[in-house]
């Protein structure tokens, strides 16, 4: 048992559930939305929640408290919510008729959702993946040889896989190419992915020049970054980058920063990368802080989506990733 809701505390979410259902009506937050409500409201005086559902329950809160402090931009980016005018004046209304939404309440509900985080404290992470090509139809017979039978069996996977893995608080950095479509088209696929989305501009990304794209679906857009993940130094590229910003930096014998990159997909171009980075690591050099000569920590990762199985994951997830995928490089070489 993780945590007992009493039956003034299931009042407060049964309160709270409206609003958050209209809000998210047709969208995958409201899916959520509705398995919570089902689950409440079957649920007597008491109900037993568990992690999922604890999760559940903050989401409607903080869908709710965004709309009443009209943070709509907010709903747009974290949840998906595209609000036209109409929808605005009936929320607006929706609100100004919630006249229970007292002081008293929001305390209620914030001691709730205290609790509720008590012992399960969800920690945002940062997920990468590259090359989606939503839209790219060929990609399923050509190049990729993907294998879905349609377009839209291959949206459906990979919206899934991305929302299996991604939560409302997690970073994901896609470096590039995730759309081949136009703006609109994109759009309607960036509201179906839960998280912050993060973007390396790649080749393919023209939506981005698209009147009808809405740029803040992403947090920001750039042809190339550095971050910080775990005390380490991503670099962040759509294309491969050979001698990255870094590359020579180790603690003790451990290498501390990755260049991450996209692009080459599974290819030809990919075995010649992998021939750059093994001839790299053969190489040794001597710095002045150095005693004696130490081999060259190459640490190059193709974060293309069929290899993690379409779905974001983490930098210790894609170091792990690497090096098994590189043994079997090798190994048929």
């Amino acid at each position: 048992m993780e945590y007992t809701l009493n039956k003034e505390e299931i009042d407060i979410v049964r309160d709270m559930l409206p609003l958050a259902k209209s809000l998210c009506s047709g969208l995958p937050a409201g899916k959520r939305i509705d398995k919570l409500s089902d689950f409440i409201m079957n649920c007597g005086d008491v109900a037993e929640i568990d992690k999922e559902m604890k999760d559940e329950i903050i989401l409607v809160f903080a869908i709710q408290e965004l709309a009443f402090r009209k943070k709509y931009n907010v709903l747009t980016k974290n949840y998906g919510i595209m609000l036209s005018s109409k929808r605005l004046t009936a929320i607006a209304r929706a609100i100004t008729a919630y006249g229970s939404y007292d002081e008293s309440k929001r305390q209620a509900k914030a001691e709730l959702i205290k609790k509720l985080k008590a012992k399960d404290k969800i920690p945002s992470r940062k997920l990468y993946i590259s090359d989606m090509h939503f839209f790219h139809e060929k990609l399923n017979q050509g190049m990729d040889k993907r294998g879905f039978a349609t377009l839209e069996e291959m949206h459906s996977y990979m919206i899934r896989k991305w929302n299996e893995q991604v939560t409302v608080k997690d970073e994901v950095y896609i470096l590039g190419d995730f759309s081949v479509a136009k703006g609109e088209d994109t759009n309607s696929i960036l509201a179906q992915l839960s998280g912050r989305k993060y973007l390396i501009r790649g080749n393919h990304d023209r939506y981005l020049d698209d009147k009808s794209f809405r740029q803040e679906y992403f947090e920001w857009v750039k042809p190339y970054a550095e971050i910080r993940d775990n005390n380490r130094k991503v670099v962040l590229s759509h294309y491969p980058v050979f001698c990255y910003h870094g590359q020579y930096k180790r603690s003790g014998d451990k290498p501390t920063t990755y260049m991450l990159y996209g692009h080459v997909h599974d290819t030809h171009d990919e075995i010649l990368v992998n021939k750059f980075i093994m001839e790299t690591r053969r190489t040794q050099v001597m710095s002045k802080y150095d005693t004696e000569p130490k081999f060259i920590p190459c640490q190059m990762i193709n974060c293309f989506c069929m290899f993690s199985d379409y779905t974001p994951i983490s930098l210790d997830e894609w170091i792990e990733k690497d090096i098994e995928r590189r043994k079997c490089i090798r190994q048929n070489d």
